[in-house]
């Protein structure tokens, strides 16, 4: 997670066991499916695309259905069902004001099931499951890990435009499928030459059109409480409270958003006596305060723009 292309000699250096070791248990953590690394296409880095969460109520033993058929949605990056007062939340991306149009206004009040929906457009993020890591390493083994890496892991991001051509995003789509991928590989999987292949993937990273993600569902690693949180901040006081939470390690995203609620986010914990500490000391605790809805995840149907197995 904190390097998701480091090679198994430098995990080696910071896990202290063997190359072997690692390269074995690396490939066991992406067989059975616990982690999958991938490259990403930020869509705000490149200015194509914008991100929505949405909350839908459904009707009484619908919220399953209407879920699962959200998830198939190419434009929806995870969704979950919650407990609350809301059943299903998701992260939909959009194009243009009218592709929005489009999805708050007639996509998702045609699901099957759908009673009502709530929509809140993300205008700046101040944790993104990029920059997710507990505390499962020391501090000083992590940025060892991640002094290494040409791609931003941290948010936000500077304020430019990226651009990429057609090569470019050949090489984004194979390693969204496998960013682990070696150079002659993925040259080989682009048809062009391996050294124009790392030196456009390298030119990606540096600008932050590509961004590396280790996908890991909490409950993988000991955290299974997940839950996402809804708050309404004195708007002067939005942007220290975003950063306040961005620097908790159970924040795996955390965002400024437009509609009834400003400031939404994610966040993994190991038990509920460690949900209440968060809400009453960590929430509780933020200034400026007005509102606060945390809604516990049931089950994660899609995340990082994958389906997981058997949901």
């Amino acid at each position: 997670m904190a390097n998701p292309r480091a090679t198994n000699t430098q995990i080696s250096e910071v896990v202290f066991t063997s190359e072997a070791t690692v390269s074995r248990r690396v490939s066991r953590l992406i067989r059975d499916g616990t982690v999958h690394v991938m490259g990403v296409l930020d869509g705000e880095a490149t200015r194509r695309t914008r991100s929505l969460f949405v909350r839908l109520r459904c009707r009484p033993g619908e919220a399953h259905r209407s879920a699962e058929r959200l998830s198939a949605w190419p434009e929806c990056g995870s969704v979950k069902l919650l407990t609350g007062s809301v059943d299903c939340i998701a992260e939909i991306s959009y194009t243009t004001n009218d592709h929005l149009l489009a999805i708050t206004l007639e996509q998702l009040p045609a699901l099957d099931g759908v009673l009502a929906v709530w929509s809140n457009q993300v205008i700046r993020r101040f944790a993104t499951p990029h920059s997710w890591l507990p505390e499962l390493l020391a501090d000083e083994l992590v940025e060892q890990l991640r002094v290494q890496r040409l791609d931003p892991w941290h948010d936000p991001l500077p304020d430019r435009s990226a651009t990429t051509d057609p090569l470019d995003e050949r090489i984004a789509a194979e390693l969204a499928i496998d960013g682990r991928l070696g150079w002659q590989r993925l040259a080989e999987r682009c048809d062009a030459n391996p050294v124009t292949v790392r030196r456009r993937t390298e030119a990606m990273m540096t600008s932050g059109a590509l961004r590396m993600r280790t996908v890991v569902e909490p409950e993988r690693i000991g955290l299974p409480v997940n839950a996402f949180v809804s708050l309404n901040v004195n708007p002067t006081q939005l942007g220290r409270a975003g950063e306040l939470l961005a620097e908790h390690p159970s924040v795996l995203m955390m965002a400024a958003t437009t509609g009834d609620r400003n400031l939404c986010g994610e966040i993994a914990l190991g038990s509920d006596a460690a949900l209440y500490g968060f809400i009453s000391d960590t929430i509780g605790g933020l200034p400026g305060l007005q509102h606060a809805d945390v809604a516990v995840a049931l089950q994660s149907l899609k995340r990082a723009g994958r389906i997981r197995a058997g949901a």
